[in-house]
């Protein structure tokens, strides 16, 4: 036997071993992956209790019509609390046609609220969509109130975007716009 010979059994052993590592690694590999992605589907908020949909689409339905019932009282604490008080909050319409942060739609709505009297805001035809911890209600909003001595009436559609927080259902997007049929 020279110095230069190999012996043959023992590197189809190290082949074999180096190929059983490689498909060990990836399989956990994979398995980390699969684990991984199963991660980012739950939920990130411990504290928010788990209930179904229908249980959300009562609790939200309960919390749009409080959010009418303290605009027709201009109960503007409540209103104001109502918002996500964050920069993702956004709004369109109806006083003021550029988009609003939430703190010029505070201001918006405080001015408003403020300043009519005998408000009657009817809500028709809500309707609720759950999607995870985001709720969207649309709905038409039969309105009149009094403002400058001038009776103001009329019907637009609204929509309120709702992010479920540790603290509730939060507004997180609001666009009303005046409904001509």
């Amino acid at each position: 036997m020279s110095i230069f010979s190999v012996d043959i059994t023992s590197c189809s052993t190290l082949k074999l071993n180096n190929m059983i590592r490689k498909n060990f690694l990836l399989i956990m590999s994979i398995a980390f992956m699969i684990t991984s992605c199963n991660q980012i589907d739950k939920p990130t908020n411990s504290n928010i209790t788990s209930i179904s949909d229908a249980e959300m689409e009562k609790e939200l339905r309960q919390i749009v019509m409080k959010v009418w019932e303290d605009a027709n009282n201009s109960n503007i604490p409540e209103l104001k609390s109502a918002h996500l008080h964050s920069p993702k909050f956004s709004k369109f319409g109806p006083r003021i046609a550029k988009r609003q942060d939430v703190e010029q739609t505070n201001e918006s709505e405080t001015e408003h609220f403020l300043s009519i009297l005998e408000a009657n805001l009817v809500i028709e035809d809500l309707k609720i969509d759950i999607f995870d911890k985001i709720g969207i209600a649309t709905f038409y909003n039969n309105y009149s109130f009094i403002k400058n001595d001038d009776r103001v009436q009329g019907k637009g559609r609204v929509t309120l975007a709702f992010l479920r927080t540790e603290e509730g259902w939060k507004i997180i997007h609001e666009h009303s716009s005046p409904f001509k049929e």
